[in-house]
């Protein structure tokens, strides 16, 4: 099963409803401002700013009610047209140290266009107290960032070394860089990667 999240369509409607409703408010501060109903006017402007501010105040309010999207192994999650998937969990103890290699698969969404998570996302583990563990560098695995062809899927492997007393522990997608490119991707409603919404993370342990 492929978990996707909610992204572009849902955000046009409701930046549209949103723009919509400005614009038509605007038009009739306008129209009374012309017939000099200064007092009209003024009210107009006053609901026209108070309509424009309720969209982030509610955006934040979700993002901050919303739980945080978690899949298990098996299945996969999208991020747009950019897809991931554990498959398999393995192991093995290095003194204080355990050392994970995730079998995951990596595979495009798309029906036309090239896809690749290369300065749009990285990836990290994190356990159940926060704690962050990098990927380390793996020359024989396939990098996860490869650019894929429509449709195309890869299997790969991911490495990272944790603690012993990990008890959980999530694989996070974290959208920042792609965010920090386009800052308006924070702004899609109801979205796994708006503002102040926690990342969406595949279980591992």
């Amino acid at each position: 099963m492929a978990i996707h999240y909610d992204s572009g369509l849902g955000a046009v409607v409701v930046a549209l409803f949103v723009i919509a409703g400005a614009a038509l408010t605007l038009m009739v501060a306008a129209v009374e401002l012309a017939q000099k109903n200064y007092r009209f006017t003024a009210k107009a402007l006053g609901v026209c700013i108070a309509w424009v501010a309720a969209y982030p105040i509610v955006l934040v309010s979700v993002s901050l009610l919303s739980p945080q999207t978690t899949v298990k192994v098996g299945d996969s999650y999208c991020a747009d047209i950019w897809c991931i998937g554990i498959d398999q969990v393995n192991t093995t103890r290095r003194g204080e140290e355990i050392v994970y290699k995730l079998d995951a698969h990596i595979f495009s969404d798309a029906n036309a266009v090239k896809t690749s998570a290369k300065k749009e996302i990285s990836l990290y583990l994190v356990d159940d107290r926060g704690r962050r563990f990098p990927l380390v560098s793996d020359p024989s695995a396939i990098p996860f960032d490869v650019t894929l062809n429509p449709h195309q899927s890869i299997s790969t492997a991911l490495t990272s070394v944790t603690t012993a007393d990990v008890r959980q522990l999530f694989l996070v997608i974290d959208a920042t860089m792609a965010t920090n490119r386009y800052p308006w991707l924070m702004l899609y409603f109801g979205s796994d990667f708006s503002l102040l919404h926690k990342p969406p993370r595949l279980r591992v342990l």
